[in-house]
């Protein structure tokens, strides 16, 4: 008996070690191997008192938000969507913190907000907001009394979708905004996160304004009618000929891109994608040669791709790496990801271009962790990244070196100069947790930068900004709402220090 015993107690012994061997193995496969980079970039923790409230079971993974100027004073303030049975709220930066606003949105408080965006939908000068999420679309009119007026669009939305983002642009060139509404299988209606290849998932739409901001399905006439998961999407000028193109960021998919030649259907792009998960969407010249690029989170490096593949054959190709399109000119891209040194993250959610040191390179920040993953509790946590361009074609990480880090289950960033010196600070939005934020702590001795922010009106979307900055240099900028996942950034574009005012030059689409 003695011996039976000793022989499982031997067992047990090794079950252990081999399990222990395993986690040091995974967790070995997950590690970030490149190390933080010298940075000028200082952040310290402010106060921002909402915590979101996850209902795993009942909700898809996500969090609406919005930095925008609701009260005109010129700071942004902060929309964060709630969770199911939890409130949305706005935010006011003073006195050094935020501090809640007496504002409710009691239309849609059953459900929850999955996305945001803002613009000055009706031209009387206040900002307006669109949520979208699980009671549907709505347009929040500011009365310019912190007070909203709201309704729900209604355009035939299928019954198994859930909208989870909406991108701004203006299509038909008639000075209203027109929108594209990603749409996501309900999560009641979830049968799987690795279905690739058969017909699966909730439906997205291209929605026409009429020119009294009621809005109407042109999907199949505009050619970008199609049943599929998708997370979110991105209006940008690609070819620099004053139009909105579209971008779309596919779950279980690629990376699709539509030209808008003036008419429908618009003309599908040529991507390098395959198969992947991208997810967030940043667009941004990271190289400043006058043309923007496209940058996506995917899963990464987190789990070994063959647990990713799903439905997908042996042989197809298959991509879990991040992925940076690099626009040639002409409507060409190529991956560039693996060169500039940012394609293999961790699982990766809301990404956002921006020129944080302001030394007129834009460098990345990306939202990582995923809630749902089974085995969180051994699984690795990711910081959020913040990739330092250094302005030669490479990035590198410094989010623990400049003190704006966050462990938590990550959405998207948020990026506004709520403190007003200029320099650009960061909001974390996490799902199931709080929400963190940091300001800015600027070098010694830097010169004041001079940022410009342009009205968030449907003219600016888009718009190709040049500003000489010095004797021989000249940034290049393009207005881009509803960067990163779910959200809509400040209109704000943050700018280096320049000897006197900087010349800027900057190009709207312009009505017909």
């Amino acid at each position: 008996m003695k011996a039976v015993f000793s022989k499982l107690k031997i067992l047990g012994f090794a079950i252990l070690g081999l399990l222990v061997m395993l986690f040091i193995v995974i967790r070995m496969w997950q590690a970030e191997w490149k190390p933080q980079g010298k940075t000028s970039l200082a952040f310290t923790q402010i106060s921002l008192p909402f915590s979101h409230q996850y209902q795993r079971k009942l909700s898809l993974p996500f969090v609406g938000s919005s930095a925008f100027d609701m009260d005109g004073d010129g700071i942004d303030e902060i929309f964060l969507g709630g969770g199911r049975g939890q409130a949305d709220q706005i935010f006011k930066f003073t006195d050094g913190k935020f501090v809640k606003m007496d504002i409710a949105f009691p239309q849609i408080q059953a459900g929850a907000t999955h996305g945001a965006a803002h613009l000055d939908v009706d031209k009387d000068g206040d900002t307006d907001l669109f949520t979208v999420g699980e009671s549907g679309v709505w347009l929040h009119l500011n009365t310019g009394h912190n007070t909203f007026e709201s309704r729900r669009l209604e355009f035939g939305m299928a019954e198994n979708t859930t909208p989870l983002s909406v991108a701004l642009g203006d299509v038909n060139k008639d000075g209203w905004v027109d929108l594209y509404i990603s749409g996501y299988i309900k999560n009641e209606l979830v049968e799987g996160q690795t279905i690739f290849t058969k017909p699966y998932g909730g439906y997205s739409y291209l929605l026409l304004n009429a020119g009294d901001n009621t809005w109407h399905d042109v999907s199949k006439e505009a050619g970008v009618w199609r049943q599929h998961n998708t997370f979110t999407a991105v209006f940008a000028d690609l070819d620099n000929d004053l139009d909105s193109d579209l971008i779309i960021a596919q779950d279980t998919g690629v990376i699709e891109m539509y030209e808008n030649t003036g008419t429908f259907p618009m003309k599908p792009i040529p991507s390098p994608t395959v198969s992947s998960y991208p997810m967030g969407l940043a667009v941004g010249d990271y190289d400043n040669d006058g043309l923007v690029d496209i940058y996506a989170s995917n899963v990464g490096h987190t789990l070994p791709a063959k647990m990713l593949r799903g439905d997908l054959a042996k042989d197809a190709p298959f991509n879990t790496d991040y992925i940076l399109l690099h626009n040639e000119g002409g409507l060409k891209f190529t991956d560039t990801a693996r060169e500039a040194e940012i394609a293999r993250l961790g699982f990766g959610w809301g990404t956002v271009f921006t020129d944080l040191n302001l030394d007129g390179y834009a460098d990345i920040l990306t939202a990582q962790n995923y809630v749902k993953l089974p085995l969180n509790a051994v699984m690795t946590t990711y910081n959020g990244k913040i990739l330092q361009n250094t302005s030669s074609g490479t990035f590198e990480p410094v989010e623990k070196t400049s003190g704006a880090t966050d462990k938590a289950f990550g959405i998207t960033p948020l990026i506004s100069d709520f403190n007003q010196d200029g320099w650009p600070d960061i909001i974390w939005v996490n799902i199931d947790g709080p929400a963190k934020a940091y300001l800015s702590v600027p070098p010694k001795n830097a010169p004041t930068p001079d940022p410009l922010k342009l009205p968030d009106t449907v003219r600016s979307l888009n718009a190709l900004v040049s500003i000489q900055v010095g004797e021989n240099t000249v940034l290049h900028r393009q207005i881009i709402a509803t960067q990163g996942l779910g959200s809509d950034q400040s209109r704000t574009l943050f700018l280096p220090a320049s000897d006197g005012s900087p010349q800027i030059q900057y190009q709207t689409v312009e009505p017909k």
